[in-house]
């Protein structure tokens, strides 16, 4: 319960500090308001959190696909509500827009990323900012980085975290490693499994043996590596009271099962120039989207600025491995680009 509590206390006291934003004349004032906006004619969630109008705003693109993190973020990242606008973005076919519109249509990627330019046009009208800062987490990278490469003038910077670049490539890249990592461990049972990933005609599809990868890649800490942090998702998941219901599991698999037709042939290699500066948030072990594709693309991406953050204790999602670090990564980055 104490590590709950400075999360609550925070997210509480930006509610209690908000006052309604008056889009005709902008004053000093916190923000925490959420909203149905509608985007490519479908209205989807959006939570807006802040403790000043004037800070610069963060659009948050989430991954999955599906998997929309708005109660993760609550409670592990609105530390960053101290220095940015944060604004969570559900897309289409996931989290409160899936209860409210299970069949939304449009669930292919290049839409998505339509719905997202239209999220920026709406935010930059109605916070009088004429640019932002963009992150995207995982699918989430895949869909912020083609974002930030249609239209650079929106932003003052891409912030990809566990950054996308190719799925097929990066699954093989991951059975490799937990190829070794079972072979070291005299894992007879996972090294079975991992044989039978290498033929996707063992599986009911692409999404099908992804899944059942991702269970064996974090069997040996290579997507959550500090195993203490599913606890704290758990509690994240489920500690307020409007995700208390939310069936995970059940809405990836129905969304994501669509959107993996963009998903499996994508390749952000194919993206070799950026206008905007470009921060990537990686996570050392992750093995699930191979952190050392993300690395060889940074390398060879021309744009103004580019650094790679790593973080030393964290697989996939260093947003919640290691929050504190990340928060603070995140708000000294802002620092050194003003």
């Amino acid at each position: 319960m104490k590590n709950i509590f400075p999360y609550l206390f925070l997210f509480i006291f930006f509610a209690c500090q908000s006052k309604e934003q008056n889009t005709s004349n902008l004053e000093i004032e916190s923000i925490n308001k959420s909203l149905f906006l509608e985007l490519g004619g479908v209205e989807q969630y959006i939570e807006i959190i802040g403790t000043s109008t004037e800070n610069p705003i963060l659009l948050f693109v989430h991954g999955g696909p599906a998997w929309p993190q708005t109660p993760q973020i609550r409670y592990f990242n609105s530390e960053l509500a101290e220095a940015y606008t944060v604004v969570i973005w559900e897309q289409r076919g996931a989290g409160k827009n899936y209860e409210k519109n299970p069949n939304p249509g449009g669930l292919t990627l290049d839409q998505i990323v339509k719905d997202g330019n239209e999220l920026v046009e709406w935010l930059i009208q109605e916070y009088g900012q004429n640019q932002l800062y963009l992150a995207g987490y995982s699918w989430g990278s895949l869909v912020g980085v083609e974002m930030a490469e249609q239209h650079p003038e929106y932003y003052k910077a891409y912030f990809g975290i566990s950054q996308f670049i190719n799925k097929r490539e990066g699954m093989e890249i991951s059975r490799n490693w937990v190829r070794e990592k079972a072979m070291e461990a005299k894992d007879e049972i996972a090294l079975q499994k991992i044989d039978s990933l290498e033929d996707v005609s063992n599986y009911e599809s692409e999404h099908d043996r992804f899944f059942n990868q991702y269970l064996i890649v974090n069997q040996f800490g290579g997507a959550v590596h500090q195993e203490k942090t599913l606890a704290e998702v758990e509690k994240a998941e489920t500690m307020y009271e409007d995700y208390k219901n939310y069936d995970w599991y059940a809405v990836w698999n129905a969304s994501s099962s669509v959107l993996q037709k963009d998903l499996y042939v994508a390749d952000v290699r194919e993206i070799k120039e950026l206008d905007i500066p470009v921060v990537l948030f990686q996570g050392r072990y992750d093995w699930n989207v191979p952190s050392v594709l993300a690395e060889s693309w940074l390398d060879d991406l021309k744009a103004p600025q580019k650094k790679i953050i790593w973080f030393e204790n964290s697989g996939h999602g260093p947003l919640e491995e290691e929050p504190k670090e990340f928060n603070q990564a995140m708000i000294q980055v802002l620092k050194e680009l003003n």
